[in-house]
């Protein structure tokens, strides 16, 4: 099979959900732009594309064009709740999201959830979860040596509110002040606006600059994992929304990678793994238990990290969903 995929290198999505899967897909020839030339418009079986692409005006004219399938990838919920920052924006996106989901040749989704709500709209759709190509690439288990016990959080601006649920717990913390780091990934202040998100970020995971801190800057997709080689205890803090509902259960999985433990706030979509060997948040008092627990017990740390190291190379490897992807696909072709 051939297999163009559209996205830009700056797109976290595209790069979990288009350039990992084809750049690791046996027996297939996979491009990734985000332009198709002229010398690039035949020879496709496939184009592949996240939510929306410059060529989605027309779905229909565009697979009579290249001559193929169109499959369109969605990684999350079109509906953000209100307070999400990017609210607006989406709220223009969902209807030409929900026009791409009725002309796609076949939609591939994250989660059970999500798949719920794509289905009216496209019935030929599908469950990939996110995985990982584990010892491979920037996936591999080193990580940077410290004389500190760091405690390690990392994602996007969007997360405001989440990260917010960690401002009191991680005040108790400060009893550790000598022997911990909060290194806080992702940082970016190019703009005002960005800074005083992550200014306000910043202070519920280090309780106002009062315990040791390190700001990791974003990097780009092809090395985010970088920062993890800077983390001993990852926290992943997470609102229960209908909209988190619908997303990944990536950063376990990341965190996994780097055989780090995780603390994990006991909502979907991580608890549609309930046999995940992390340590459940059910209760705000649960964040400083857990993590004094793993500060005091390095023990418990590395074999908690290799568990869950064990149990997502088993259950999230790309190898193996790959394996289904190439079977969706290679049926798509054939219909």
């Amino acid at each position: 099979m051939n297999i163009i995929g559209i996205t830009h290198q700056m797109s976290g999505c595209g790069y979990h959900r288009i350039l990992l899967p084809l750049g690791f897909m046996e027996d297939v020839k996979g491009y990734v732009t985000n332009v198709i030339t002229e010398d690039k418009t035949s020879g496709w079986d496939i184009l592949l594309f996240s939510r929306v692409c410059p060529y989605d005006g027309d779905l229909q004219e565009t697979k009579q064009t290249l001559g193929c399938k169109i499959v369109m990838d969605i990684d999350d919920d079109w509906d953000l709740p209100p307070s999400h920052m990017n609210y607006f924006q989406f709220q223009e996106l969902a209807d030409r999201i929900k026009r791409n989901l009725e002309n796609a040749d076949m939609v591939t989704v994250t989660n059970v959830n999500l798949l719920k709500k794509v289905l009216p709209y496209n019935s030929n759709s599908h469950v990939l979860p996110n995985a990982l190509p584990f010892g491979r690439n920037q996936y591999h288990d080193e990580k940077r040596p410290s004389d500190k016990i760091r405690i390690f959080w990392a994602g996007g601006a969007t997360h405001e509110r989440d990260i917010a649920l960690l401002k009191n717990p991680i005040q108790k913390l400060k009893m550790h002040r000598d022997k911990i780091d909060m290194v806080i990934g992702g940082w970016n202040d190019d703009d005002e606006m960005s800074k005083a998100v992550w200014t306000r970020m910043w202070s519920s995971f280090t309780s106002g600059g009062q315990l040791p801190y390190t700001k990791i800057h974003a990097l780009p997709p092809t090395q985010y994992m970088n920062a993890f080689e800077h983390g001993d205890i990852m926290l992943v803090p997470l609102e229960e929304t209908q909209w988190h509902g619908c997303k990944s259960n990536l950063k376990i999985l990341e965190a996994a990678s780097k055989r780090m433990p995780c603390i994990v706030s006991k909502v979907e979509p991580y608890t549609l793994d309930m046999d995940a060997p992390v340590l459940w948040v059910e209760k705000q008092s649960d964040w400083f238990k857990h993590i004094n627990l793993l500060i005091n017990d390095a023990d418990a740390r590395h074999e908690m990290g290799n568990i869950l190291y064990e149990w997502a190379q088993k259950k999230y490897n790309l190898a193996d969903i790959n394996e289904k992807r190439r079977a969706l696909y290679a049926d798509l072709c054939k219909a």
